[in-house]
Protein backbone atom coordinates (compact mmCIF):
# COMPACT_ATOMS: atom_id res chain seq x y z
CA UNK A 1 0.00 0.00 0.00
CA UNK A 2 1.46 3.55 -0.79
CA UNK A 3 1.60 6.46 1.47
CA UNK A 4 -0.54 9.85 1.06
CA UNK A 5 2.22 12.59 0.57
CA UNK A 6 2.30 14.70 2.84
CA UNK A 7 0.11 17.88 2.90
CA UNK A 8 1.80 21.43 2.64
CA UNK A 9 0.23 22.57 5.93
CA UNK A 10 0.36 26.54 5.51
CA UNK A 11 0.99 28.57 8.56
CA UNK A 12 -2.43 31.18 9.91
CA UNK A 13 -1.27 35.19 9.92
CA UNK A 14 -3.55 37.69 11.80
CA UNK A 15 -5.58 39.83 9.51
CA UNK A 16 -3.64 43.17 10.88
CA UNK A 17 -0.33 41.21 10.07
CA UNK A 18 -1.75 40.78 6.34
CA UNK A 19 -2.68 44.22 6.23
CA UNK A 20 0.46 45.56 7.33
CA UNK A 21 2.34 43.43 4.91
CA UNK A 22 -0.47 43.82 2.06
CA UNK A 23 2.12 45.44 -0.75
CA UNK A 24 4.59 43.01 -0.05
CA UNK A 25 2.40 39.81 0.27
CA UNK A 26 -0.25 40.95 -2.52
CA UNK A 27 0.97 43.63 -4.55
CA UNK A 28 -1.91 45.82 -3.34
CA UNK A 29 -2.98 48.27 -0.94
CA UNK A 30 -4.16 47.39 2.48
CA UNK A 31 -7.80 48.57 1.23
CA UNK A 32 -7.53 45.88 -1.07
CA UNK A 33 -7.35 43.33 1.61
CA UNK A 34 -9.73 44.97 3.86
CA UNK A 35 -12.39 45.20 0.75
CA UNK A 36 -11.20 41.52 -0.07
CA UNK A 37 -12.10 40.07 3.30
CA UNK A 38 -15.21 41.72 4.08
CA UNK A 39 -17.97 39.42 5.22
CA UNK A 40 -15.17 36.75 6.55
CA UNK A 41 -15.07 36.55 9.83
CA UNK A 42 -11.91 34.72 10.77
CA UNK A 43 -9.05 36.60 12.36
CA UNK A 44 -6.76 34.61 10.70
CA UNK A 45 -5.97 33.63 7.15
CA UNK A 46 -3.17 31.76 5.19
CA UNK A 47 -1.63 33.79 2.11
CA UNK A 48 -2.74 31.63 -0.31
CA UNK A 49 -6.08 32.39 1.07
CA UNK A 50 -6.09 36.36 1.04
CA UNK A 51 -4.17 35.77 -2.08
CA UNK A 52 -6.98 33.85 -3.78
CA UNK A 53 -9.69 36.46 -2.16
CA UNK A 54 -8.16 39.27 -3.70
CA UNK A 55 -7.67 38.18 -7.07
CA UNK A 56 -11.53 37.42 -6.55
CA UNK A 57 -12.14 40.68 -5.01
CA UNK A 58 -10.18 42.49 -8.04
CA UNK A 59 -12.21 40.42 -10.56
CA UNK A 60 -15.70 41.48 -9.48
CA UNK A 61 -17.70 43.23 -12.14
CA UNK A 62 -18.94 46.61 -10.96
CA UNK A 63 -22.59 47.02 -11.65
Amino acid sequence: MAEKPDKKIESKYPVVELLVNAEALFSVRGEVVIGALHGHNEVEFTVSEVKRLVDQFLKRKVN
